[in-house]
């Protein structure tokens, strides 16, 4: 069968289904308590994504089309997991873990531009020590060493960091509505 999306709209969703690894991996591990079944859950879901390929619209929200489709196969595997008697969360407890996750998966792509907005906003320093913590490998111990920095210290500062980039993105997010 000869699927009605061109090869360029195939290799756009490929791109797009690659890109969003991260995201789908985030939302199925807010819903399923063992990284491994993350891992298999998400495998799946990519083999779900493909076969269906042809019931996304290009240019349409594809976060939501792919949530919602991570979303039944975690109710999937639970319904597996309960016949084999695993524990799963409380079926309320998992539907308010998706609403949260999916409102906040719903808008990841202006939630990024707002953060590049803000980064572009602090100081070299701080752009510095956000980047050490979020893109190497070594500890935030490791860093304030470096700096000649008590550990105490360079934690307290990311954490006002978090908070003042959260500030940041929301007021950013909120002027984008307004």
């Amino acid at each position: 069968m000869e699927s009605p999306l061109s090869a360029e709209q195939e290799e756009e969703l490929v791109n797009l289904i690659a890109q969003q690894q991260p995201v789908l991996r985030v939302l199925i591990r807010a819903m399923v308590p063992g990284r491994a079944d993350c891992e298999d859950i998400l495998q799946e879901t990519n083999l779900v994504l493909w076969r269906k390929r042809d019931s996304y619209e290009m240019g349409t929200n594809f976060n939501a089309w792919a949530g919602t489709i991570a979303r039944f196969q975690v109710m999937a595997w639970r319904k597996r997991s309960q016949a084999n008697r695993l524990q799963t969360f409380d079926d309320e407890v998992l539907e308010r873990l998706v609403e949260s996750t999916c409102e906040r998966w719903g808008n990841l792509p202006d939630r990024r531009q707002a953060l590049r907005k803000c980064m572009q906003g602090i100081s070299e320093d701080n752009r510095s020590l956000i980047e050490h913590r979020y893109f190497t490998k070594s500890s935030l111990a490791d860093f304030a060493k470096a700096q000649g920095q008590s550990f105490a210290s360079v934690r307290k500062k990311m954490e006002r960091l978090r908070a003042s980039l959260r500030d940041c993105i929301n007021r950013q997010l909120a002027q984008e509505t307004d």
